[in-house]
């Protein structure tokens, strides 16, 4: 599922340069939001979310998974992944790449989340996300993680 999503046109972002984790999140959401899968107000639930609970989405040593509320703004089940040149901080922990998470719902995204957490187990796949430099790496190892957990289900 993630492979599928990641693969869109314009879903695995290079090369980010921006200033902030704000303009990060507009980074991450301007793909789905012109394919019409959120709308605006998913974006500013996502930015809320990081303002009341703060650096909680960075999960993981350098890397971010962003999302807002199911309920606000989300049209269909989308993933967004940036990959940053500089890093961003979120409440001082820096970030180099980061996923942005678009669910309609409480329990749609469950798969996509098992999968995620799937390829975060996996060190090699977090040393190409934190080192945010080679795309190609990333969606390879992304479908190695992928075709490997088809064959223990």
């Amino acid at each position: 599922m993630i492979v599928e999503m990641l693969e869109k046109e314009g879903r695995l972002i290079k090369d980010v340069l921006c200033d902030s984790w704000e303009e990060l999140v507009d980074i991450l959401a301007d793909p789905i939001l012109k394919e019409g899968l959120v709308e605006p107000e998913f974006v500013e639930s996502a930015k809320e979310a990081v303002r009341e609970f703060g650096g909680y989405m960075v999960l993981l040593e350098d890397i971010a998974f962003f999302h807002g509320k199911p309920e606000v703004g989300v049209n269909e089940l989308a993933l967004t992944l940036a990959l940053l040149k500089e890093p961003v901080y979120v409440c001082e922990k820096r970030v180099r790449a980061a996923f942005l998470l678009a669910a309609v719902d409480n329990v749609s995204h469950r798969g996509l989340l098992k999968e995620l957490f799937m390829f975060m187990d996996d060190e090699e796949c977090l040393e190409l996300l934190r080192n945010a430099v080679d795309a190609d790496a990333i969606m390879s190892k992304f479908k190695e993680v992928d075709n490997s957990s088809e064959t223990i289900v």
